[in-house]
């Protein structure tokens, strides 16, 4: 008798392996996607957000992939190949600027941009009084001064006066050679400090006449001259190594604040906010302002269940999937316990 229910299993256990394989590989399987998303939109519809997941599951899968888990070599290698292939891209070549930003955008990205008048003053004065422009104002200053002198008609309005200059620069020269150079030393100094000294002034003339106005003009002006430039124009500064490059610092700079606590806070307070506003919300209606629709998801069904499912019976890699997942019913005591009823 006991061989006789093990047999009976045995054959269950077959038939119902055949009969999941065919639905999957049937003509049924389109109904069979279509029936299963219907019915999982449905279920979405009695569950909410936060009776599926906690949001310490969620920032905890969110550590481990965004901060903890070491990415292999591989991944730079392939992202940095993508990023030259799409660099030679010749669509480069046949796609002006103002093709990809429509001239409404980019006005409407100045003008936000320009909002920000406390920062853009930060940043006016901190150009302003920086070494860098302290040092490029005060050559700019000597240069001008120096090639007036040079070329002006002041000595050539005084009867004598360039003779004069000749002579004394002449006589210097004799007299103590290394005097001309430190005269020149001494007037760029002069130039440095009074230019340090007027750059307070200049931050805030530059601030009062670089307005919204001004500058927004002068931002459109610029974006008509390069909106009709090929994207590709910018291989003419920009080279495959310098990408590459670009990409290899930028992956070493991310490396590093993924190890900082900021990153982490960051991410925390962005679930936070995410589950503040959709906790309670159910999970159809959390798709729906995603955007997602039940046809998206039946046609991304369709689009890969069938190849995937094909590529596997060809492997004969499906039905040991199948076979996997129901053996241990037909072989688990309830099974068993069922048959004893049937056969008694």
């Amino acid at each position: 008798m006991a061989e006789k229910k093990t047999g009976l299993a045995a054959a269950l256990f077959d038939a119902h392996v055949e009969y999941v394989i065919d639905e999957l590989t049937g003509p049924g399987l389109s109904t069979l996607i279509d029936e299963e998303v219907e019915a999982a939109l449905v279920m979405a519809g009695k569950l909410s957000l936060g009776a599926v997941v906690s949001r310490k599951q969620i920032k905890d899968t969110a550590r481990i992939f965004a901060a903890k888990i070491e990415f292999g070599p591989g991944l730079p290698e392939m992202v940095g190949d993508i990023a030259r292939k799409l660099f030679a891209h010749a669509i480069h070549d046949q796609t002006d600027v103002g093709t990809l930003l429509t001239d409404q955008h980019f006005e409407d990205f100045t003008s936000q941009a320009l909002e920000l008048e406390t920062l853009r003053e930060k940043i006016i004065r901190g150009v302003v009084t920086s070494p860098l422009y302290n040092d490029f104002a005060s050559d700019l200053l000597y240069s001008g001064i120096t090639g007036y002198l040079a070329q002006s008609n002041v000595t050539k309005n005084i009867p004598g006066a360039s003779s004069m200059l000749k002579l004394g620069r002449a006589a210097l020269s004799v007299a103590k050679p290394t005097l001309e150079a430190s005269l020149e030393e001494s007037l760029r100094k002069y130039i440095a400090k009074a230019v340090q000294a007027s750059t307070a002034r200049s931050a805030e003339f530059l601030i009062n006449h670089a307005d919204a106005e001004a500058l927004k003009e002068l931002a459109l002006d610029t974006w008509d001259r390069i909106k009709v430039q090929p994207i590709g124009a910018l291989r003419e500064d920009i080279e495959a190594r310098n990408v590459e490059e670009l990409f290899v610092t930028g992956f070493e700079a991310w490396r590093h604040l993924r190890q900082q606590d900021w990153y982490a806070v960051i991410i925390d307070a962005g679930i936070d906010g995410f589950f503040d506003k959709y906790e309670e919300v159910s999970l159809a209606a959390l798709l729906e302002d995603l955007g997602v629709t039940r046809g998206h998801i039946i046609d991304e069904a369709h689009r890969y269940a069938p190849s995937v499912i094909k590529v596997l019976k060809k492997k004969k890699l499906l039905e040991p999937i199948v076979r996997r997942r129901l053996a241990g019913f037909y072989s688990s005591p309830a099974l068993k316990a069922v048959l004893d009823r049937a056969a008694g």
